[in-house]
């Protein structure tokens, strides 16, 4: 007996040994690691990762000490390999302390990669192993410009390339990217599509007789290039080339492309879609609704994060987060004085003072679809089991008709512009129109055989447009005969006092109300199969997005619209 207790502790010493043994070699394996990135915590962070080394040491093609949502990141490094799982990384670094990812108050998560980090990483790269990881990116840059087409002709959706493409030419070939900032066309595409200080970051890459000249010459318009001053993208333009047209190196360039740019004259169509768009807004992935300032100057978005947002757009920012609420927010409206906001989800809908963010009021119902009275009167709602008309003033509820007048879910709302009729659209295609004030039926319209998913008025009320699986439809009123029938089965948007309907799809196209006649199309988003549409109260301003979208695009529709 004791002779086996002798064994059994024996083995037990053995184990124990042996277990001693083997940590002892993942200490100096890992201390190993960390000496060889230089010791420290750092070191010990990155030694901790030595299963992804190749991941890390291709972040060295990331911009140092500047700050970048991981959005257009993401959309920056797409389909590049075998630097893409580069930025799967980045939370195992932010866990170990190397970086951070922090959330702004847009709900998206952004980086700042540490210059010491960046510059601890490319020491254990050859220059030649530094310039493959930004060729790799180029490879893809390249593509995107129209064929033929040149780096100021890159899609507007791409953010990261309109930021950072100097720093990445620059570290493959530098005389090309001193040979694009201080190109005109570029500067002023830039200042379209990014800003002022994006473009003063590009100039100060660099030191050469035309760089400096631009820079003087933007310092003498700085003030009158920012967005909030100058909303206008071809104005922007027009003021920096006249400021560069004042510099003896840069005159003659800057002259021809300045008498080019004086032919995008609003009420012209954009030969360069830079020169009609107003801003790119940063967004969560899975944008529900937008609805547009009168002036275009900011949005509300609601999204699948039980919050709405209110954008200004000429900074990108986020002026207000509207919630946490206890549902998803489904849809938002701005009042017609542009002081409130108005957002539903399953639980309610609920008012938010637009200059504060703050609530101030919530009306318990379902609520997915919103037709606001061109007076600001009232607000109709879904709310089941029956629509309902709420006061704006007291919240007072009248409900629109009896629970039997509806076969199936209301899927589309619209009030008519003199506020005195709310049509309402079901899932079973049948359209009725509602006297808001008594909560009695005026008519029903001609059913279509498909759901209803958007409904609109003609400013002057002539006209009602619905939208389902077969098409836009025109009806006439107050008949409600066919008067048109337009291909696309998105929700669409009004615009030019109800001349044209912007229709979405894999492109946008515009057709006129009246004959139904193509009158363009633009692609909004090369990513995009599936694009979404919002125009402001006077159709001045498109909104664009798409399912899965990094950005929402604002757009003079003056300058997309013959």
């Amino acid at each position: 007996m004791t002779v086996r207790q002798s064994g059994r502790k024996g083995r037990h010493m053995d184990l124990f040994r042996r277990g001693n043994r083997q940590t002892r070699a993942r200490a100096a394996a890992a201390a190993a690691r960390a000496a060889e990135w230089g010791g420290g915590p750092e070191g010990e962070a990155l030694g901790d990762l030595h299963s992804f080394r190749d991941e890390v040491l291709a972040l060295t093609a990331l911009p140092p000490d500047v700050e970048i949502l991981l959005t257009d990141l993401a959309v920056g490094w797409e389909d590049v390999t075998p630097e893409l799982p580069a930025l799967t990384v980045l939370p195992m670094m932010e866990r170990r302390g190397l970086v951070a990812l922090p959330r702004g108050g847009d709900g998206l998560r952004r980086i700042t990669f540490p210059g010491r980090l960046h510059a601890l990483i490319s020491s254990h790269r050859t220059p030649e192993e530094i310039r493959a990881g930004h060729r790799r990116i180029l490879a893809r840059a390249v593509t995107l410009p129209p064929e033929g087409g040149h780096w100021w002709q890159l899609p507007v959706a791409e953010t990261y390339l309109w930021h950072h493409l100097p720093w990445h030419i620059a570290a493959h070939d530098r005389a090309a990217a001193v040979r694009l900032v201080q190109n005109p066309r570029w500067q002023a595409a830039k200042v379209r599509v990014c800003g002022v200080a994006a473009l003063r970051a590009d100039l100060a890459m660099f030191d050469t007789p035309e760089i400096d000249a631009a820079r003087r010459a933007v310092d003498r318009v700085a003030h009158r290039l920012e967005r909030r001053a100058c909303p206008d993208p071809v104005l922007r333009a027009g003021l920096l080339l006249d400021a560069l047209v004042g510099e003896a190196v840069l005159r003659a360039e800057a002259e021809l492309f300045r008498q080019e740019l004086r032919e995008e004259a609003p009420g012209r169509v954009a030969t360069d879609l830079t020169s009609a768009l107003v801003g790119v807004l940063p967004s969560p992935s899975y944008v529900k609704d937008v609805a547009l300032a009168a002036d275009g100057s900011w949005l509300v978005t609601a999204s699948g994060h039980k919050a709405s947002r209110i954008h200004d757009v000429a900074d990108r920012s986020v002026r207000h987060v509207l919630g946490p609420t206890e549902g998803i927010h489904e849809v938002c409206a701005i009042t017609p004085d542009g002081s409130r906001v108005i957002t539903g989800d399953y639980d309610a809908a609920r008012w938010w003072d637009a200059a504060t963010g703050r609530r101030l009021r919530s009306v318990d119902g379902w609520t997915t679809q919103l037709a606001l009275d061109p007076g600001g009167a009232w607000v109709a709602t879904d709310t089941r089991p029956r629509p309902a008309v709420i006061d704006s003033t007291t919240y007072a509820i009248k409900r629109l008709g009896k629970e039997s007048d509806y076969r199936t879910l209301v899927t589309a709302m619209a009030c008519s512009p003199d506020g005195r009729t709310v049509a309402v659209g079901e899932q079973s295609g049948r359209i009725q129109l509602w006297d808001p004030a008594s909560g009695k039926l005026r008519a029903e319209l001609p059913t279509s055989p498909r759901s209803v998913y958007r409904l609109a008025f003609a400013p002057d009320g002539s006209w009602l447009a619905a939208v389902t699986l077969d098409g836009v439809r025109i009806l006439g009123l107050p008949g409600g005969r066919e008067r048109l029938h337009i291909p696309g089965s998105q929700p669409f948007a009004v615009g030019d006092g109800g001349r044209w309907l912007a229709v979405p799809g894999d492109t946008v196209r515009f057709h006129r109300t009246d004959t139904g006649e193509l009158l363009g199309e633009f692609t909004p988003d090369h990513r995009g199969w599936d694009h979404r549409v919002r125009t402001s109260p006077d159709g001045r301003y498109l909104a664009t997005w798409h399912l899965g979208s990094a950005s929402i695009l604002v757009w003079d529709a003056r300058r997309l619209v013959p």
